[in-house]
């Protein structure tokens, strides 16, 4: 069996988007700090606001994830 990379992990637990209190829980955040986050244009995470709520396509946070995981060897992810 190989090795399951992160996106296909986190798609199947998700689906392919997430919303705020996803994000904020796999982040280990409050939902509120992602919000200061969002209104300040720090979140480096792609986002879609639809309505009142922010939707995050899932392959891009495995992607951002990935980027700031350093000094593990590649077969961890």
């Amino acid at each position: 069996m190989g090795r399951i990379k992160m996106e296909e992990l986190l798609i199947q637990k998700y689906g392919p988007l997430m919303d705020l209190p996803e994000i904020a829980q796999l982040l280990k955040l409050e939902p509120k700090s992602i919000y200061q986050q969002i209104y300040r244009g720090k979140l480096d995470v792609p986002h879609i606001k639809h309505g009142k709520k922010y939707l995050f396509p899932t392959p891009e946070v495995a992607c951002y994830l990935e980027s700031k995981i350093t000094n593990y060897p590649e077969s961890f992810l």
